[in-house]
C-alpha cells in the first residue's frame, strides 16, 4: 500500500477530524476545562474555607441557591456583606454550567441534573460520578484527600479550572 492521494486524503481527514473532537471535548487551549475563579471577592471569600470552584460546575440555580443560604453553608455561618454577596452571586450565575456561553463539558453537567433540582455539591451530580466511578471509596477516606470535595488533593492544577487526567495525582496516605 503505497501513499496515495487517496490515502494520503483519509489519513488527513483522520488527523484533522481527531484534532476537532479533542479540541471540542477539552476546551480550545486542551487544559483549561473551567475558568479559574477571577472574581476577587468570589476567590477571597470561597477559598478562605476551600478551593474556590469554578462556577461551570454547578447551574446558575445551584449557584443562586448556595448564595441566598450563605447562613447554612454546609453547617457554617458564611454570611456577607448584601453587596458582596450580591456581585459573587452575579459572577457564579454568569459562568455557570448552564450559561448559553459555556462548554461543551459545562453543557454534559447542566443537562445530567435535572430542571427541579439545584445541587449545592458538584460531588453529588452525576458527572462527578461517571468521572470519578472507578476510584474506590478507600482513597476518598486518606488523610490527603479526607473528601470528595477536596478537588486540590488529587487535582493538581484545579484552582486554575483544569481537571484534566494527566495532572492527577493520587496521595498514597
Amino acid at each position: 500500500m503505497g501513499i496515495n492521494a487517496k490515502n494520503l486524503s483519509i489519513l488527513l481527514a483522520t488527523i484533522f477530524g481527531s484534532s476537532f473532537l479533542l479540541t471540542a471535548s477539552w476546551g480550545s487551549d486542551g487544559d483549561a476545562i473551567f475558568a479559574a475563579v477571577t472574581h476577587g471577592p468570589a476567590k477571597e471569600e470561597c477559598s478562605a474555607c476551600h478551593m474556590a470552584y469554578p462556577a461551570g460546575l454547578l447551574p446558575a440555580r445551584s449557584w443562586k441557591k448556595m448564595m441566598g443560604e450563605l447562613d447554612r453553608h454546609f453547617g457554617e455561618d458564611a454570611s456577607l456583606a448584601p453587596e458582596v454577596a450580591s456581585g459573587i452571586t452575579k459572577f457564579l450565575t454568569e459562568n455557570a454550567a448552564d450559561t448559553p456561553r459555556g462548554t461543551q463539558m459545562m453543557s454534559r453537567i447542566a443537562s445530567g441534573i435535572p430542571g427541579n433540582s439545584a445541587p449545592q455539591r458538584f460531588t453529588e451530580t452525576r458527572y462527578f460520578g461517571h468521572l470519578h466511578d472507578e476510584v474506590p471509596s478507600y482513597v476518598w477516606k486518606r488523610k490527603g484527600i479526607a473528601s470528595k470535595a477536596n478537588c486540590v488533593a488529587c487535582h493538581t492544577k484545579a484552582e486554575q479550572g483544569s481537571f484534566v487526567e494527566r495532572e492527577i495525582r493520587i496521595p498514597k496516605q
